[in-house]
């Protein structure tokens, strides 16, 4: 029996090198009401607001989309309970309405889950002060989730029995939401959302120096794979450079109203600890929050919160070993997690908004984790200051906001800029995949993993079913599926696949990818028969410095 995908040659690296051609030539052979620099959640989100709004877009990033602090996050969609510490009313209340926007329209990506929060002696708070909290956070959020309730510690020993319960005095349970897939696919739809909305977008594109021209900007870049300088004119520049924007700023000359600090925050991945599907949360021994999530068959813990000076960080020793610790302290485990269980791990640096005033020297858990949009119409740039992803559509509609004061003029919408497809689309492609005989689980994740284009999966299935089938127990894609990927998804390296397009080089080690058929498949759909790739090299960003 053939290998599944082996009845068609692979076009990968044909569709791909053509689709940046035509990418690179639509943004530098035209001018652009608004060029975006920065391919994370805050570029994707205003490329779709823009796009969304009738402008005309460009948006670059120096390497892959989402290649930054958003492919290091804990996956989270949520209102900020944590933040209810620090009293900060206002940033909850606006996350909160953020987050049920995004799960309203984003069913399939965005799920609600249990939150189980463990208190012992190193909580602050008491199961009765806290379970207040999960209600007042209830409140907060529109009674969008499940009724939060409180436990006692029996309760808990059998409701989640991984919980050592030993130390604990009770526990509240409440609901949040979760990314089904990981966070920087996440970003990436709505990246490919807003190239279908008339948006061009271009990876391994760096800007080298902008300068004013006429009423607008003439920014030089340089193109990441080969060399070559090219100009783009756009009458507003977007800087949502993450960590890095205050450098952009200073390229640009635009004078920033409000500052950046930044903290570390790193996770550690580890073989699945609890099969419930429950977040569990516990007060570390500094008295801060930190989290086991469910991330497919494996458990992310994190995060670590400290303070760092520069916008690039890399995890330690001391912070891995700091998690497996306070893990260990809290879980009831066969045996205690040890440095050989970690799989993979993740770290970003979080970039903080303080004002000019602000006392940057206590505790980060005082500092506010508000975003801030300026928009300087003198100097025509758009400067997005913090950002995350549970309060990204806000971000985009205060972009939009901030390009009408910037002088350009979007479209009045009698509609939501952002979204799934309707329903219809839906209806239509799950009655294609029952043609092509796709089983209802994984047309479900083809739908939450592609949308529309999941029509394109289904069709090159109906020509030639066996494209349908696993590449291997490990990669769950298709052939058709990571064909389709080609078309649409920018991939310029198996890291991209791996470590950003799916969870693989966070699920699984280097050395059991490099031994897989169905690692060693795709690479040949996205890129083509050739000398192997080294896949190790993949899972570098998973690996951290440790």
């Amino acid at each position: 029996m053939s290998a599944p995908g082996r009845a068609a040659p692979s076009n990968g690296a044909s569709h791909t090198a053509a689709v940046r051609d035509g990418n690179l030539e639509r943004l530098t052979g035209r001018d652009h009401d608004a060029l975006i620099v920065g391919g994370g959640i805050n570029g994707a989100i205003s490329a779709l607001a823009l796009a969304n709004h009738g402008l005309r877009v460009a948006l670059i990033d120096s390497e892959d989309f989402a290649s930054g602090v958003s492919q290091e996050s804990s996956n989270l969609i949520w209102g900020g309970f944590k933040y209810l510490q620090t009293y900060d009313v206002a940033l909850v209340a606006g996350l909160c309405r953020s987050r049920n926007l995004l799960a309203r329209a984003y069913t399939s990506r965005v799920q609600e889950v249990r939150f189980l929060a463990a208190l012992g002696s190193t909580s602050p708070y008491s199961p009765a002060y806290a379970a207040l909290g999960a209600h007042a956070y209830w409140a907060l959020g529109r009674f969008a989730t499940g009724r939060p309730r409180l436990l006692s510690s029996r309760s808990l020993a059998t409701t989640e029995p991984t919980v050592d319960s030993g130390d604990v005095q009770g526990a509240v349970e409440y609901s949040d939401y979760l990314l089904a897939d990981n966070d920087a696919r996440f970003v990436l739809q709505l990246l490919l959302d807003a190239v279908d909305s008339g948006a061009v977008a271009v990876s391994r594109m760096r800007l080298d120096g902008a300068e004013r021209a006429g009423d607008g900007w003439r920014a030089e870049v340089i193109d990441g794979l080969t060399g070559d300088r090219h100009t783009v004119e756009a009458a507003v520049l977007v800087n949502a450079a993450g960590p890095r924007a205050t450098e952009l700023a200073a390229l640009t000359g635009t004078a920033l109203r409000q500052a950046l600090c930044y903290s570390k925050g790193a996770h550690i991945v580890v073989p699945q600890v609890t099969e419930s599907g429950r977040v569990l949360a516990f007060f570390d021994d500094d008295q801060r929050l930190f989290y086991v999530i469910p991330m497919g068959h494996r458990s992310l813990i994190g995060t670590t919160d400290t303070r760092v000076e520069e916008a690039e960080a890399s995890i330690t020793h001391d912070d891995r070993d700091f998690l497996l610790e306070q893990a260990n302290a809290r879980l009831r485990l066969p045996q205690p997690l040890r440095d050989d269980d970690v799989i993979a791990y993740r770290c970003g640096v979080r970039a903080l908004v303080v004002d000019e005033s602000e006392d940057t020297d206590r505790d980060w858990t005082e500092l506010s984790r508000r975003h801030a949009v300026e928009a300087d119409r003198q100097r025509a740039t758009i400067s997005i200051l913090g950002g995350k992803l549970s309060d990204c559509l806000n971000v985009g509609q205060e972009v939009v906001t901030a390009a009408r004061k910037c002088g350009l003029v979007p479209e009045v919408r009698d509609r939501a800029w952002y979204g799934e497809p309707p329903a219809g689309v839906r209806d239509r492609f799950h009655r294609s995949a029952v043609r092509a005989g796709i089983s209802e689980p994984s047309a479900a994740r083809l739908w939450r993993r592609h949308g529309r284009r999941a029509l394109e999966v289904t069709d090159l299935v109906e020509e030639t079913p066996e494209l349908g089938e696993p590449l291997s127990d490990l990669v769950e894609c298709s052939a058709a599926e990571v064909m389709v990927m080609a078309r649409h998804e920018h991939i310029l390296s198996m890291d991209d696949f791996l470590r950003r397009r799916t969870m693989l080089a966070m699920l699984e080690t280097a050395e059991t990818l490099s031994a897989d058929p169905g690692v060693e498949r795709a690479e040949e759909l996205l890129f083509g028969p050739g000398p192997e790739r080294p896949v190790s090299a993949a899972n570098e960003s998973g690996r951290g410095a440790v």
